[in-house]
């Protein structure tokens, strides 16, 4: 921070890509940041590939961190479920996995300062700051206080309790296949290329290749993963709580993860492959042994700042994935609030309030955008949009601020 200022005491509450984006950024300026994350043990994800932007690898760069595993592509694929090689354009775009962006995020920050297994239980107000109270921990008397504490944040019930999950209409099947089990020829005609079919019925599949697993999160071909998302149209209602019912006969709230989705189920998706995608989608969903399914949900929030406690990530805005954004956006939040905090050093609410009314605004445009490109896209029956009526800062560059 500029120079006679005194560095913030923080507890950021979310161990996840938001958590630890903040802690890096606000690191990166003189603050003292301890990040607390609820899970006891090692962290997983049910997600699968993720669009890289401009804003995460900017605070990876600045933050000295070890280099991201990053796959990429030169091209965008259009295809029809008649078959064919399809139509393409000049598209270059990089890819990683939820694996290798937190990997990547946990080895930039201290491990001395990272908490697991410490739940944020609540927190008030103090006279220049706030006490957070943590399960199993003593209480943390800091001067900001960030929640991260994602979708199905606890926080935000708590303080915006009118805000509820709005259900998009419509669901994504997803699945992982490591390429060495993919034959020569499907992952020749998925390679280099961001792919995407319009199905016969509505919706539409896509498909790129990402990192392997493990820890060395492989990105030479032959250990990538070609990871693929369908998107389907599924009424609210029994239709959907159908698809929510686990193996265990327990029903979930937003998803079912790999393994957890019942036998039917998956041979359901199988069959509905072969009639209503183009064949190498078909063989790629056939050749996932294990698919999984999360219910797609816009969340918005009116506000972001309460006092000294602010919401960031999808603790405030959850969007749609069309726009390949969350992750940046999270990227954008922790970097904004440190460019907040050092632009008044000495104000730490003035701070606050303008980074607020800035990541409100831009939050409330993605997901405008979020909405609209997923109505084009999966609501109708025409082919998916190139992102080519979005405004400029949303055309899979960059979500930094101007």
């Amino acid at each position: 921070m500029h120079k006679g200022s005194v560095p913030l005491r923080v507890a950021v509450a979310g161990g996840s890509i938001g958590g630890l984006c903040t802690g890096i950024a606000l690191r990166a300026i003189g603050c003292d940041v301890a990040v607390y994350e609820r899970t006891p043990g090692a962290m997983t994800s049910r997600g699968a590939g993720i669009a890289v932007q401009d804003d995460l690898l900017n605070l990876l760069r600045r933050s000295g961190a070890p280099s991201l595993p990053l796959t990429s592509c030169r091209q965008r694929r259009y295809l029809v479920p008649d078959g064919g090689d399809g139509n393409t354009a000049l598209i270059p775009q990089q890819f990683s996995s939820w694996h290798a962006i937190y990997q990547t995020l946990r080895s930039a920050f201290p491990a001395e300062h990272y908490h697991p297994g410490a739940t944020l239980t609540g927190f008030e107000q103090a006279q220049s700051g706030v006490v957070a109270h943590f399960a199993e921990r003593d209480a943390a008397e800091v001067e900001l206080l960030v929640c991260a504490d994602g979708t199905h944040s606890e926080t935000r019930r708590r303080l915006l309790p009118e805000i509820r999950p709005r259900y998009a209409g419509y669901v994504a099947w997803r699945g992982m296949v490591e390429e060495e089990r993919l034959p020569a020829r499907l992952g020749r005609f998925f390679d280099d290329s961001f792919t995407i079919c319009a199905a016969r019925p509505g919706g539409h599949i896509l498909a790129y290749f990402i990192p392997g697993p493990g820890a060395g999160a492989a990105t030479e071909a032959g250990r990538r993963r070609l990871n693929w998302v369908w998107y389907v149209n599924v009424p609210d209602g029994p239709a959907l709580e159908r698809l929510l019912v686990d193996r265990a006969g327990a029903l979930h709230d937003a998803s079912v993860p790999a393994g957890m989705v019942p036998a039917e189920l998956t041979a359901e998706v199988h069959k509905a492959a072969a009639r209503e995608l183009h064949p190498c989608f078909a063989e790629l969903v056939q050749a996932t042994a294990d698919p999984f399914i999360q219910v797609i949900r816009d969340i918005a929030v009116p506000r972001m700042l309460f006092g000294r406690a602010c919401l960031v990530g999808d603790a405030a805005f959850v969007l749609r994935p069309h726009p390949a954004a969350a992750t940046d956006k999270a990227a954008a939040d922790a970097t904004a609030l440190a460019t907040a905090l050092t632009a008044h050093p000495t104000d730490t609410l003035a701070a606050l309030r303008a980074w607020e009314k800035q990541r409100l605004e831009d939050g409330h445009s993605l997901l405008d955008l979020a909405v609209t490109l997923g109505r084009r896209s999966v609501d109708r029956r025409d082919d998916p949009p190139t992102l080519s009526d979005a405004p400029e800062r949303f055309r899979g560059i960059s979500l930094r601020q101007r």
